[in-house]
């Protein structure tokens, strides 16, 4: 038996009464073992070269701010449904197993995501592979990629990656803003979005693309391929902040 089956689904379901604007939805189905996550992708902006991304389903803040914004500006959304979880859980030969779906892009990132660690096999591995590899053709489809995450207020924020913390490593340049939430911030791969973003007097902090933490992350993949990349984060619950976040990254991209 295969262990592993891709089913694509596509349907092009024009959705009205978006204010001005129409989209059309984009479905595949991947399954993983005895599992499935569902990639939707919500288009109304064809001709742009910016992705939004969504890639856990749990922090439902950050997908709620890109469908308020959606209402009134064309944009494109992709993002993936599997049980409203951060993790995904599959099985291999009766072994259940999960992962971080943003920690499958590269080999390091996928053998330390994999749980539980002392029943790693190749097999499992391989379907985290096959994962990564049908969430980079669709971000390889764009020039710049702009992620959403949420977090919560407790161990996590803007100052994580101050000198000395636990993301430092991670860190070319952090700029802290005074009129920003610590949880409430922009990471990015590019300097010129870091550079406007600090002009704009927005927390925000840009990823050392030669010396970073190998977690397999997105924004490692990005940063390796030289691919823009932005990840907008807020608290849950901050969903003013997030969408105003959203609202200044659009402006920036599309000057």
């Amino acid at each position: 038996m295969r262990l592993l089956i891709i089913t694509l689904i596509f349907s092009n379901i024009p959705f009205l009464g978006q204010s001005q604007n129409d989209f059309t939805m984009h479905k595949k189905t991947i399954i993983l073992g005895d599992s499935s996550v569902v990639l939707q992708s919500k288009i109304s902006h064809s001709k742009s070269n910016i992705l939004f991304l969504n890639i856990h389903e749990d922090e439902q803040t950050s997908i709620k701010a890109v469908e308020h914004f959606s209402k009134t500006t064309q944009l494109n959304f992709a993002y993936l449904q599997h049980h409203k979880t951060r993790r995904i859980h599959f099985s291999s030969k009766k072994t259940t197993y999960s992962i971080d779906p943003n920690r499958i892009y590269t080999a390091k990132g996928r053998k330390a995501t994999l749980e539980p660690f002392k029943r790693f096999n190749f097999k499992a591995q391989k379907i985290a592979k096959q994962l990564a590899n049908e969430i980079i053709h669709l971000v390889n489809q764009y020039s710049i990629i702009v992620t959403m995450h949420n977090n919560t207020d407790v161990n996590y924020s803007i100052k994580s990656y101050l000198p000395g913390e636990d993301e430092s490593q991670n860190t070319a340049d952090v700029f802290v803003s005074d009129n920003w939430d610590a949880d409430d911030f922009v990471y990015t791969t590019s300097k010129v979005y870091f550079d406007y973003l600090k002009q704009a007097n927005v927390n925000v902090i840009l990823q050392d693309n030669t010396g970073y933490v190998n977690d397999g992350s997105l924004s490692v993949y990005c940063g390796k391929k030289g691919i823009p990349y932005l990840n907008i984060e807020a608290q849950k619950g901050h969903l003013k902040e997030q969408i105003k976040l959203v609202e200044i990254v659009y402006e920036m991209l599309n000057k």
